[in-house]
């Protein structure tokens, strides 16, 4: 999705106060999805109604409403397409066949099935996360809100679960309504792909490195049944306050990388046990 300015062709993402362009992630999808169009299109092989599932491929705001059109669907099946948000990492997941409920078992997925009348080809569809957590989706003739357990300040990737009679879905960007105007998206991440990959496996690195020494630290602490006391500062990052318990009992991180150790890695920075829960 471009804009024509005389003999320039320039992109709405690089436009005054827009918003990130957004794609499919071009790494994470299920075994029978194809992408096509510079990662704008996803293709499901109409062999089974299922193993379809993809997310965008960066994360989206709180009320980011994400814009899909229904390309194509197949009849022989039954259900159509799902959407919802994760806050799992899409290179952290491990991909099931079906997002409903092999994914949305656990409280850091939610997702809603899309009604077959509203999934007809050529059919625009919209979701977003709002402010309270809800999960709303919209069509051209209906609005469907649903109460998620997914906590909005915390961040979150769209997930698409092109199933059943849909086979084919195209990413038309995403818009999110400010005070005097709204902020748009264009749905093409070719041109900054490669820079967001680097950045990302950069910061990945970091933070693993960081995690890794913490760890070898705390091997040579002396294993004792006294409580351990609280750290001043995250152990992960050395930049925030540690205002973050974990479930062993360690308050010992910031809640964004409370949720980042929990959800990446599941064990405690400190004393490596595992953990059974995060509570921020």
């Amino acid at each position: 999705m471009t804009k024509k300015n005389k003999d320039t062709v320039k992109c709405v993402c690089h436009a005054p106060r827009s918003l990130r362009a957004i794609s499919f992630h071009s790494d994470v999808k299920g075994p029978l999805i194809t992408l096509s169009e510079g990662g704008r299109r996803v293709t499901r092989d109409v062999s089974s109604f299922c193993h379809g599932l993809t997310f965008s491929g960066r994360p989206v705001q709180i009320e980011e409403k994400v814009r899909l059109r229904v390309e194509h669907s197949e009849r022989r099946w039954h259900g159509a397409l799902r959407v919802g948000f994760t806050h799992v990492l899409p290179e952290h997941t491990t991909l099931p066949p079906l997002a409903i409920p092999d994914l949305t078992n656990s409280p850091l997925f939610a997702a809603v099935v899309v009604p077959e009348g509203i999934c007809r080809p050529g059919s625009e569809i919209q979701f977003w996360l709002k402010k309270n957590g809800c999960l709303r989706i919209w069509s051209s003739d209906r609005t469907h809100t649903e109460q998620t357990t997914l906590n909005p300040t915390w961040p979150v990737w769209a997930m698409i679960d092109v199933y059943g009679q849909t086979t084919s879905v195209v990413m038309l960007g995403s818009k999110k309504r400010c005070c005097i105007f709204t902020r748009m998206s264009c749905p093409a991440l070719t041109h900054i792909k490669q820079a967001e990959d680097k950045e990302r496996l950069r910061r990945n690195k970091e933070q693993m490195n960081m995690l890794e020494q913490r760890n070898l630290r705390s091997h040579y602490l002396d294993n004792t049944d006294h409580e351990t006391p609280d750290c001043e500062e995250c152990v992960v990052c050395y930049s925030e306050v540690a205002n973050c318990r974990l479930s062993c009992g360690h308050k010992c991180v910031c809640r964004p990388c409370g949720m980042r150790v929990y959800t990446t890695f599941g064990t405690c920075p400190l004393c490596r046990q595992c953990l059974s829960f995060f509570q921020p």
